[in-house]
């Protein structure tokens, strides 16, 4: 993620540890991602590896993969204790730790992968520590949001923000482009580096709609200087019913971008 301002990682840690059992019924469209990263993995010539999924949430792409690979090794980390209170469920080995900030030996898993949890940490930071704990040989697989990724909110809200003469610029959150999704990879030393995105096009009955199922399963901005005012976030809707909307509600973008590499 690219953030104008700091990342907090106490706020995402709190928010999605209190979203924790109950995210497994809203994240649907993390569940369809999971799925379609785990099956680009084609690991089923290698009768046994140690394997790592950072930040493991719940576990569901961990038990997708376990499912196809049941003689690996299974490790998972996340920032967030409630997270792995529930990704006890698998039978994963699990650690409380950052992406940006591995608490594993270098050189020790054969493959690491991650489903839609980069994106909230410095790309650079999570991308270079993925290779320091991979072996010779090693495989990374991951998904993450790309740029294009809520550009109808984004763009409301900066028009709400702009139209009420608040002074300085928004504080919105950036994803990376695939572009330098494959720039950050190849700098970290990733050989065969693959990139593609798909573009998600999901529909809400309204703009509050889709707060609602961005809050339900933890995600928000985690800027510590995010702090909108009620009348900022109603103008926002405003614009984005205005923009937007038609008989069957609003659109909404998601972009995911797919990227894979090995170390040499």
């Amino acid at each position: 993620m690219i953030l104008e301002v700091v990342i907090d990682k106490s706020r995402i840690r709190q928010s999605f540890s209190r979203q924790a059992s109950v995210y497994d019924e809203n994240a649907l469209l993390q569940k369809e991602v999971a799925e379609r990263l785990i099956s680009l993995i084609p690991l089923s010539h290698i009768p046994d590896m140690t394997v790592l999924d950072i930040g493991i949430g719940t576990g569901f792409a961990t038990k997708e993969f376990l499912s196809k690979f049941p003689k690996t090794s299974a490790f998972g980390c996340d920032i967030a204790w409630g997270m792995l209170k529930e990704a006890d469920k698998t039978c994963a080995i699990l650690t409380e730790a950052d992406a940006e900030h591995l608490s594993f030996k270098s050189n020790t898993f054969d493959l690491a992968f991650s489903s839609l949890a980069l994106q909230w940490t410095n790309l650079h930071n999570s991308v270079n520590e993925s290779f320091r704990i991979l072996k010779s040989d090693g495989m990374v697989y991951f998904s993450t949001f790309g740029e294009k990724t809520l550009i109808e909110l984004a763009d409301s809200y900066s028009s709400a923000w702009h139209s009420m003469g608040i002074e300085g610029m928004p504080k919105t959150m950036k994803f990376e482009s695939s572009e330098k999704v494959k720039t950050l990879m190849e700098a970290a030393g990733f050989k065969d580096v693959m990139v593609k995105s798909d573009l998600i096009k999901s529909r809400y009955q309204s703009p509050e709609a889709l707060l609602r199922s961005l809050k339900a399963i933890g995600a928000g901005n985690p800027s510590r200087e995010f702090h909108p005012s009620r009348t900022l976030l109603n103008n926002t809707f405003s614009v984005y019913k205005d923009r937007y909307k038609d008989k069957d509600g609003i659109t909404a973008t998601f972009e995911v971008v797919y990227a894979s590499g090995v170390k040499k």
